[in-house]
């Protein structure tokens, strides 16, 4: 999660970084799923109180395609619990690429962002990191390769020759690993 270096956010809690380690059970014992992660991933758990301005004033977090818009549940949480978080209204801002959040963010327009790592490392001058996942006690992101379950794949070069479906060109899981890959392997898509 990414903040502007123009609102201050607070720093982020060990305990709620160890949470989101294990999406299968909190370090209190109480069982999480995946979608619970991701709404306390990007809930106001990481942010302390932030002052707004004008009563009229909303904060504005900004979410990638990521989240989709038809999960209008998970978005009705997390809007609400950022704005008990911060006391004050939350505008959730979607854009259909993460250019276009990113450009909001570094502009000032919206004070808060869920990206991945490289809009981050792009602009990391502009930007203040908020707050991490955490995978296996460590700041690591996992995704998955899917094929269909007839099929005995094991690793990405039983994959060669398949169609792959790309993503978002500044995504990692979803365009730069696998054009890593590919590059590894002289392969052109």
């Amino acid at each position: 999660m990414i903040g502007s270096t123009g609102r201050a956010l607070a720093p982020v809690g060990r305990h709620f970084l160890r949470n989101l380690g294990n999406p299968h059970r909190a370090t209190d014992g109480v069982p999480i799923t995946r979608r619970d992660l991701i709404a306390a991933a990007v809930s106001g758990a990481v942010f302390g109180p932030v002052a707004l301005g004008a009563e009229e004033e909303s904060f504005k977090f900004g979410l990638t395609p990521v989240f989709l818009s038809n999960d209008l549940e998970l978005l009705g949480h997390l809007r609400s619990y950022l704005s008990a978080r911060i006391g004050g209204r939350v505008e959730l801002v979607t854009r259909r690429t993460y250019q276009e959040i990113t450009a909001l963010l570094v502009s000032g327009q919206i004070q808060s962002a869920w990206i991945c790592g490289y809009p981050y490392v792009q602009f990391k001058a502009d930007l203040d990191l908020v707050a991490t996942p955490v995978w296996h006690g460590k700041p690591l992101y996992q995704s998955y390769l899917i094929a269909s379950a007839d099929r005995k794949v094991d690793s990405w070069a039983g994959l060669k020759g398949d169609v792959h479906a790309f993503s978002d060109p500044d995504s990692n899981s979803g365009f730069l690993v696998t054009q890593a890959l590919l590059a590894e392997d002289r392969q052109n898509p």
